[in-house]
């Protein structure tokens, strides 16, 4: 089996052929470690014990094995790890080359005796051909196994490349020359229809489709002699060819061509990339989208700037070999140097490399050891970082792909990067990577939160520790809780915050803060976690309290959601000092679970004058009547605290005490509110006399004296005015419509100089004009109203009734068609129906028409005649004409007076009575002994026409 090795320990080799390894170490440390992109095998087992006694010559690799050739003319058939599987001899000379088909049943051979043989694995066919000269090189056409022709192509000494293909129907074969003249052919390489070959001159490629040399690509000038620097080919795609000779990497892309010449092949070669090197080349390969070449390189190559001559190149001892990883613009990615067994002994053409593209292996092949590479897996990737203590990045690689791998695990690599963070004293950052590492594990987390603990750094990690999806045990938490309530108060109150109560218990938790508020009675966020422990255990009354004394929580829900009324009992002026708004909106909002006057009482006996006055104002203004029996003391709360509301007050309340009230009014010099006081109190002189003198408003003045309705005090308000102008003045513009400006103006002493009287005067004739104009109009207006109601009147007098066939005498009770009794009907508006004989014998003797109405005779059926309110509207034959009119529903009378108590004539005569009163336009209140503003009377009739009609 195959040893799995390191790059380091593959460079330690055999101790024998170790030189120089500690200068060599001191240098690499100098200078940034770039990651391998390969690891390296070398292969054991049957290829150890095969080259202890013979030498690798040739190497070719199928995706399900190797086929290695010797010096002896052995062929091996290896698997991957170098097991063999298969042998045979087909030559007596060192092999050169081998091939292998697409399929892997044929491997082809070529040596030093002239000989080619093609070699069936799993039949018995064979070929054999024998060309008299050494062959160099030689390939199978990858359709081999599929075609009957059983080409191959071969050339070596002779000069020639040779086409090999079975004879007709299998018997035979022949060859076909397909190039000659231009020296030995050193390399052979067939890829699909393409055939390249490497001679003295340069590298050519034929195609067998058109069966036409498509190209020629020179050998690099100053290149060494061909024979001592063996041409390497190889294709990495169908039409991409890698060239290495010497020191010089030719990459050459076949393209089609597209002008249609039938003169020129229809494809043809583009030279895209050409990579000059320090070191000559032993072998090419792809590496995804790099260059792979294994470099040969002697101690003194170093040193030669320029000039590529084979003594220059091949002077001084050979160096390791170093496997290279180049991008196509010649850039080093990596650079691998590998310690071969005796290569100190090799030169350029001992070294081989082969690469099995489908898989991405590379095998270095010496004369007695073979070296596999392959890339790199994610393991190995995650142990390189983690050997240079990269643990981040080995941590977020091995998130993105876990699934592949397969020798370390994601919780291994997390945890060794916690210790590593907590080793260098980043607690922050380990503890901000637990979630990431630990997950949903309790065992982990509580684990690591006891490693925490014991280096004093549970503050870093307390952000982190889960709540749920994992709960840990009590004592987890209650550790934590602990340590921040004797190291970090504000850390103990946000964690009592966001932690769940479920998490820990509380009552213990509650007694060591008590403890603990003993040693720091004056620490708040000690108190506000004790009332939130209060809540979480239910004791909402101990939590409002501690609330309340730290001045800050959420005190209003608290009461609200758990009905604490009780228990503010009490506490009503801290809680209107921890929230004036919201307490006096409490108060108000329950008025039967906290009285008016508990508030009161202990508001006055903590002294709290302004805070009382603020709930009492929110008290009346939500219902004046609800705190009358405090009214007394709101006169003066309002004088203190709020006087511009003391007036408003004093008009909407009638539970002061107006001495005390005038009293304070006084000594507060609040002059309008003195002024109502005085004028409720009936001290209407004092009251104007306090405007004229002190506050000396003439419009107050004849505002406060129109509200008080005395004549007197118009001529008080007239004779003082005369002592100045300027109220003169005032008293023209604003007494119009209250008092007759005549009784002003022929008060005023001749030769007096009021300002404005000009324009007074102007005023007072201009509105008297307007009002004698509105008047007329109204007049007009009126007269049209009342001609309009009067007409609908007439319509609904003459609209018809309907009898219906079961209705019954409202005096007889019998019914009213069909019925034997002679005489017509009378049929009353208000549905009441009467035979005549029922209701006339009771109203002819005793009634008199005040409204008669004509009747219309008929010999065919009954009169009709609409009639308002309970009159007659259908009078049938017989009914004198003289009743028509005056005729009253018996039933609706007794309704009417025994509501009322009066009947339909005297109702009647009182609607004309009130009627006729609003035709005189010069109606005089006597009462106030004034004419009553014309605007007025006509709404009042308006809206007694509309009742009555």
């Amino acid at each position: 089996m195959a040893d799995d090795i390191t790059l380091e320990e593959l460079e330690e080799g055999e101790s024998e052929y170790e030189t120089d390894e500690e200068s060599e170490d001191e240098t690499d440390s100098e200078e940034e470690e770039d990651e391998p992109k390969l690891k390296y095998q070398r292969l054991g087992s049957t290829v150890s014990e095969l080259l202890r006694h013979d030498v690798a010559t040739a190497m070719a690799l199928h995706d399900k094995f190797l086929a290695l050739g010797t010096k002896s003319g052995q062929v091996a058939i290896l698997d991957f790890n170098g097991n063999m599987t298969h042998n045979y001899k087909p030559h007596v000379h060192p092999i050169q080359q081998l091939s292998i088909e697409t399929t892997g049943e044929f491997v082809g051979s070529c040596a030093a005796d002239g000989k080619v043989v093609v070699y069936g694995l799993y039949t018995k066919e064979k070929i054999s051909n024998s060309y008299g000269r050494a062959v160099l090189s030689m390939a199978l056409d990858p359709d081999f196994a599929k075609k009957e022709t059983r080409q191959f192509v071969s050339g070596g000494h002779a000069g020639k490349l040779v086409l090999n293909t079975k004879g007709f129907l299998g018997f035979g074969s022949r060859d076909v020359v397909l190039h000659s003249g231009e020296g030995p052919i050193y390399a052979i390489s067939w890829s699909g229809q393409l055939i390249a070959w490497a001679n003295n001159l340069g590298v050519k490629i034929y195609d067998c489709n058109i069966k036409q040399r498509i190209t020629y690509i020179s050998r690099p000038k100053g290149s060494p002699p061909p024979d001592q620097y063996q041409c390497h080919l190889m294709w990495v795609a169908e039409d991409t060819l890698f060239i290495g000779w010497a020191d010089c990497l030719k990459i050459a892309v076949i393209k089609e061509r597209r002008d249609g010449s039938s003169s020129l092949p229809n494809r043809y070669v583009e030279i895209v990339a050409i990579l000059q090197t320090d070191f000559m080349i032993s072998g090419v390969g792809s590496f995804g989208e790099y260059i792979v070449l294994l470099a040969f390189i002697t101690d003194d190559s170093s040193d030669q700037e320029e000039g590529r001559s084979s003594k220059a190149i091949s002077s001084g001892s050979p160096s390791r070999p170093e496997l290279r990883i180049l991008t196509r613009a010649n850039e080093e990615v990596s650079s691998d140097a590998l310690s071969i067994i005796g290569f100190e002994k090799y030169n350029v053409r001992d070294y081989q490399l082969h690469h099995l593209m489908g898989e991405s292996l590379f095998y270095v092949v010496s004369p007695h050891d073979i070296v596999m590479a392959k890339p790199c897996d994610l393991d190995d990737h995650i142990t390189w970082l983690l050997d240079r203590e990269k643990y981040s990045e080995a941590l977020e690689a091995a998130e993105r792909n876990e699934e592949l791998l397969k020798t370390h695990k994601l919780l291994d690599i997390g945890e060794r990067y916690l210790n590593y963070l907590i080793s260098h004293a980043k607690v922050d950052v380990a503890a901000s990577n637990c979630q990431r590492i630990l997950k949903n594990d309790p065992q982990l987390w509580e684990k690591w939160i006891f490693v925490f603990a014991k280096i004093r750094q549970l503050k870093a990690i307390s952000t982190y520790i889960p709540i749920h999806n994992p709960t840990l045990s009590d004592t987890v938490y209650e550790i934590v809780l602990n340590n921040f309530l004797q190291s970090d108060h504000p850390r103990f109150l946000q964690t009592i915050d966001e932690w769940p109560c479920s998490l820990y218990n509380v009552r213990t938790i509650i007694t060591s803060v008590q403890e603990n508020l003993k040693r720091h009675p004056d620490s708040h966020p000690l108190m506000e976690a004790l009332a939130l422990l209060f809540s979480y255990n239910n004791q909402f009354d101990d939590a409002l309290h501690a609330y309340l004394k730290l001045g800050k929580g959420d005190v209003f829900g608290l009461i609200l959601q758990h009905g604490l009324y009780e228990a503010i009992q009490d506490k009503i002026a801290l809680l209107m000092k921890f929230d004036e708004d919201k307490a006096i909106a409490l108060l108000l909002s329950h008025p039967n679970r906290i009285r008016v006057n508990t508030v009161v009482q202990q508001l006055e006996r903590e002294g709290e004058q302004e805070l009382l006055h603020k709930f009492l104002h929110a008290v009346f203004k939500k219902d004046p009547n609800s705190g009358r029996d405090f009214h007394y003391l709101q006169v003066a709360l309002y004088a203190d605290f709020d006087p511009q509301h003391l007036l408003p007050f004093l008009r909407q309340s009638h539970y002061y005490p107006l001495e005390e009230a005038l009293e304070i009014c006084q000594k507060h010099k609040m002059y309008p509110e003195t002024v109502f006081i005085l004028g409720r109190m009936g001290s209407s002189k004092e009251a104007l006399r306090l405007i004229i003198d002190e506050l000396q408003d003439v419009k107050q003045a004849i505002d406060f004296v129109s509200s008080q309705n005395d004549d007197e005090l118009w001529e008080d308000l007239i004779e003082s005015s005369m002592k100045d102008e300027r109220f003169i003045s005032g008293l023209l513009e604003n007494i119009g419509g209250h008092v007759d400006p005549i009784r002003l103006i022929s008060r005023i002493p001749e030769g007096k100089k009021i300002p404005g009287l000009r324009d007074r005067l102007v005023n007072i004739i201009s509105d008297y004009n307007l009002e004698m104009s509105l008047r007329e109009g109204c007049n007009v207006i009126l007269k049209a109203d009342v001609v309009e109601l009067a007409e609908k009147y007439v319509r609904g007098q003459k609209r018809g009734v309907r009898v219906d066939t079961s209705a019954v005498c409202a005096s007889c009770d019998e019914r009213i068609l069909r019925s034997e009794k002679k005489g017509g009907l009378v049929i009353f508006f208000c549905r009441h129906v009467y035979h005549s004989q029922c209701i006339i014998p009771k109203l002819s003797g005793d009634r008199t028409g005040t409204a008669s109405r004509s009747t219309r005779s008929s010999t065919s059926g009954p009169n009709l005649e609409a009639l308002s309110g309970n009159r007659a509207s259908i009078i049938g034959e017989g009914v004198p004409a003289n009743l028509a009119g005056s005729l009253h529903c018996l039933r609706c009378d007794r309704e009417q007076r025994r509501n009322t108590g009066v009947a339909g004539d005297e109702l009647a005569d009182v609607v004309v009575r009130r009627y006729d009163r609003y035709f005189d336009l010069e109606v005089v209140d006597k009462k106030r002994k004034r004419k009553k503003p014309f605007r007025c009377v006509t709404q009042e009739l308006l809206r007694e026409l509309e009742g009555i009609f």
